[in-house]
């Protein structure tokens, strides 16, 4: 293998950021490889007026930088994923994705946007993507905090430029928020050219990290592709020695879900593929090409069971009474991670929180807090804490987890302190049989339960021969304690979705 390599891409900071990301990847792989950079404006570079929803997928950022490897100008094109067309990504020349960041959108605010909210202005947020402005802008009148019941107004409104000339549009006021990739913020803040300009114009902004569920990027968000000519044998050779293949594995997911709904942003359409420690799965939700509300899931599903299901999502009210604390949060923390929107209750905590970095367990709880006029910068999606642990800790948002604060009820307080979280209890969960219930167990076959508490509370009247299941998290872990493995789901509504499925099947479409 030769030990000079040319390598194109595009000269904005995320490009060169990508650029030197694979650089040393190569390095470290193949010592005393010699890599040059060949800049190459493309036509998105030169054009900064057109929406980029009338020309995503048609290569506006990578064709000049394609074009040199036909020629044998350069051995290598590095891409963001998500500008790669489709027909390309499938085509001739050879790809390897060797990298992916956090998935995560994420809304950066000016630091007025509270007087903004409590003054019931009108508040623009920049995207050229319809994917965001949809999904995002939904989101977002039920996420920001609220004053006095007042629902925000929120407009969409097209914005261009690269990452560093978008947030200087927002510094300057012409927005009140833009949407943008965290793993383009993430990458440039590591990236030592720009950090400091990067840095400097987040400073005192407010962050807001979309969940994944309501608001899925678009396929291959955060990843980097390379490509090179296949005649090439030895730039071939090489990205065959560094292409990542769990990661491959799940752009490929993604992007045959963008071949039957849209391409990066130009579609009110997002699909993730993600592999925590308890499941893996793949997600894609929006509007299908007739525009019509869809929400897929692919992942292991349990075969048929005997037997009733019966799920513990349908009883919630039915399980617990609860008795509250006047417990107040450990002052002196970073952050507080929120477990339940039963977690905070007395005005005292609100006020607390209300000027504290605080992050929710799901969007359930996340809705609650900003209905008390809390900001929430994000949440776990109901996958459990650590799977937010990366992002946590990326440059971003840089919060350790021992700066963290878990808020919760006594009987998980005591978990979390174990496992070495720093943990307050506001409430008290008190179980309280319920007959019909009791019965319903019985004679289930499958049983899904939203907490290890529930099935605790039962566990003399399950069958031995039936199914567990439960989300990803707190709850499986407990479970794989207790010696049973239970079948998981990624949330509730995946497991609403197979339950309606088996019922079918059951009845005969009766």
């Amino acid at each position: 293998m030769k030990k000079h390599f040319q390598i194109a891409g595009r000269g904005s900071w995320l490009s060169l950021a990508q650029v030197e990301i694979f650089r040393e990847i190569i390095q470290q792989r193949f010592p005393g490889t010699e890599i040059h950079f060949l800049e190459k404006e493309t036509r998105g570079d030169k054009d900064q007026s057109t929406p980029l929803h009338m020309i995503n997928g048609k290569d506006f950022f990578t064709k000049e930088v394609q074009d040199t490897l036909e020629g044998g100008e350069a051995d290598f094109a590095v891409h963001s994923m998500k500008d790669v067309s489709h027909v390309d990504f499938f085509g001739q020349n050879h790809f390897a994705v060797i990298d992916r960041e956090d998935l995560h959108d994420v809304v950066v605010f000016n630091p007025d946007i509270i007087e903004k909210i409590k003054g019931g202005r009108e508040i623009v947020i920049g995207t050229s993507s319809p994917r965001r402005s949809a999904m995002a802008t939904g989101f977002l009148k039920q996420a920001l905090p609220r004053y006095e019941a007042k629902d925000p107004v929120i407009n969409a409104v097209p914005i261009r430029g690269n990452v560093d000339t978008r947030l200087r549009k927002l510094d300057e006021g012409l927005y009140d928020g833009i949407i943008l990739a965290v793993a383009g913020l993430n990458r440039l803040l590591r990236y030592a050219p720009a950090s400091a300009d990067v840095r400097s114009l987040l400073q005192d902004k407010k962050l807001m990290i979309l969940p994944l569920f309501e608001c899925p990027p678009a396929a291959g968000q955060g990843a980097i592709v390379v490509e090179a000519n296949p005649g090439n044998q030895d730039a071939v050779a090489l990205l065959d020695a560094v292409r990542d293949a769990r990661l491959t594995s799940a752009i490929l997911k993604e992007r045959h879900y963008a071949e039957q709904y849209g391409y990066g942003d130009s579609r009110e359409f997002g699909v993730f593929h993600i592999d925590t420690p308890y499941i893996s799965f793949t997600y894609a939700g929006g509007k299908d090409l007739e525009d019509r509300p869809f929400a897929e899931w692919d992942f292991e599903r349990p075969p048929h069971q005997p037997g009733e299901i019966f799920s513990a999502a349908g009883h919630m009210k039915s399980f617990f009474s609860y008795r509250y604390y006047d417990t107040l949060p450990d002052e002196g923390k970073d952050s507080y991670f929120i477990s339940s929107h039963k977690a905070i209750h007395n005005d005292d905590a609100v006020r607390f929180l209300q000027q504290q970095r605080v992050w929710a367990a799901g969007t359930k709880t996340w809705f609650s807090l900003a209905e008390k006029g809390i900001w929430v910068e994000g949440c776990a999606d109901g996958l459990g804490l650590e799977t937010l642990a990366p992002l946590l800790e990326s440059p971003l948002i840089g919060l350790e987890p021992e700066r963290i604060q878990i808020i919760t009820n006594e009987t998980s307080k005591n978990r979390w302190i174990a496992g070495g979280w720093s943990a307050v209890a506001t409430y008290l969960v008190i179980p309280e049989k319920n007959r019909a219930i009791q019965e319903k167990i019985k004679n289930a076959g499958t049983l899904f339960w939203t907490s290890y508490q529930q099935y605790n509370m039962y566990r003399d009247d399950v069958r031995p021969d039936a199914r567990h299941c439960c989300l990803a998290g707190k709850t499986a872990s407990l479970f794989r304690d207790e010696g049973i493995e239970p079948h998981l789901f990624p949330d509730v509504k995946s497991f609403k979705q197979w339950k309606e499925k088996q019922l079918i099947l059951i009845t005969g479409g009766v």
